[in-house]
């Protein structure tokens, strides 16, 4: 800073004496400029010495013609003169100015140098307060991590006892699991064995029902083949009771013709043979179906029934299901429903009805069966 501070004090100096310098030249200058005025004034009109001289007019002309030039070149060599000195006052006033700017730029330069060296001071300042800090941030910085090495080592000595403190409990826990797993598998030993003949029973009680379904569904064929032959000596019985039927009715229609010509006589006779017995009471009486007729046949229609449904180990017995039955005259089943009864069994009868050959009914009473109710109970 210092050798900053005599440069630019050196520098000032040589600008003041260049200064005093021309300020003397310009004092030296307007000096001569004076006592040259004076000479040249001298002798004049207005001095004070005067010579009375017998001169030539014609002489005094040139004289004063000379004169007159000659004053006349000196005011222009003054005025050039001026006009120099002029000059150069001016150039020595811009060159003060020039150096007076000059002086307020160095000034203006010593300031800004000033405030440099300020600021370099500062920085210095504060890089020693940085460096400081810094020092003390890593010296705390070291002295927590230290701290942290610290309760690391005293975490991880903690940890290995709890680790070793489980590794005991699971030893004894894995131990314990041991014992029980052999507990467990002896137990499923013990359990599959009995599974095992529980499976055995099984499968024979199994084979054995398949046995009896087997025997039932033969003893079913068997007697649907008795059904059907049944079935066909019941349509040939049908068909001979249609033709006695028949073989009835033309000779109750002949009984009927000839009672009405009876009739027809008595009226004529005026009652003679009011007496004889009407046939149309004998007729009525004919008409009839007994309850043992309509029984037999709903007999045979469960045992159709009966031959369709399958009973394994007696499944369903003592159960019953309300089935109610619509057939064709020739005994086709048009339509079968449970009204009432156990659930699982109307499901199988229903099944087996749709599935059985129902007996043709006699025409004498198809009216009476032709939608009935058939109280289903499986033996």
């Amino acid at each position: 800073m210092s050798a900053m501070s005599y440069k630019s004090n050196s520098k000032l100096s040589i600008a003041i004496i260049i200064s005093i310098i021309l300020h003397v030249i310009l004092i030296i200058i307007l000096g001569y400029r004076a006592m040259y005025n004076d000479d040249a004034n001298y002798g004049s009109v207005n001095g004070n010495s005067i010579d009375a001289i017998m001169v030539d007019p014609s002489v005094m002309t040139e004289q004063y013609q000379r004169q007159l030039k000659s004053q006349v070149s000196q005011k222009q060599a003054e005025q050039k003169r001026q006009q120099q000195i002029d000059e150069q006052a001016r150039k020595l006033q811009e060159q003060q100015l020039a150096q007076e700017q000059r002086l307020k730029e160095l000034e203006k330069e010593r300031l800004k140098v000033e405030e440099l060296q300020k600021k370099e001071a500062e920085a210095a300042q504060a890089a020693r307060v940085a460096r400081q800090k810094e020092e003390d941030a890593r010296k705390v910085k070291e002295h927590l991590e230290q701290q942290r090495r610290q309760a690391e080592k005293q975490r991880l000595e903690q940890q290995q006892a709890e680790l070793a403190k489980q590794k005991l409990e699971q030893e004894a826990r894995l131990k314990a699991e041991r014992e029980l797993l052999d507990k467990q598998r002896e137990e499923n030993l013990r359990k599959e064995k009995e599974l095992a003949e529980q499976k055995a029973e099984q499968e024979a009680k199994v084979k054995a029902e398949q046995e009896f379904i087997e025997k039932q569904r033969s003893e079913n064929e068997r007697k649907q083949a008795e059904l059907a032959k049944q079935k066909e000596e019941q349509e040939k019985k049908q068909a001979a009771e249609k033709a006695a039927a028949d073989k009835a009715a033309a000779e109750k229609a002949k009984q009927a013709a000839q009672a009405k010509k009876d009739k027809e006589l008595d009226n004529l006779l005026g009652g003679l043979t009011s007496g004889t017995p009407s046939p149309s009471s004998g007729v009525a009486s004919r008409k009839g179906v007994s309850d043992g007729e309509l029984d037999k046949y709903k007999s045979l229609v469960q045992t159709a029934i009966s031959n369709k449904f399958i009973n394994p180990n007696k499944l369903y017995s003592g159960r019953n299901c309300v089935l109610e039955i619509q057939i064709a005259p020739d005994g086709l089943l048009l339509n079968v429903s449970a009204k009432d009864g156990d659930e699982a069994l109307c499901r199988e009868a229903l099944s087996a009805t749709k599935q059985a050959v129902i007996p043709k009914p006699a025409s004498a009473f198809y009216n009476q069966v032709k939608t009935m109710t058939i109280d289903f109970q499986p033996k």
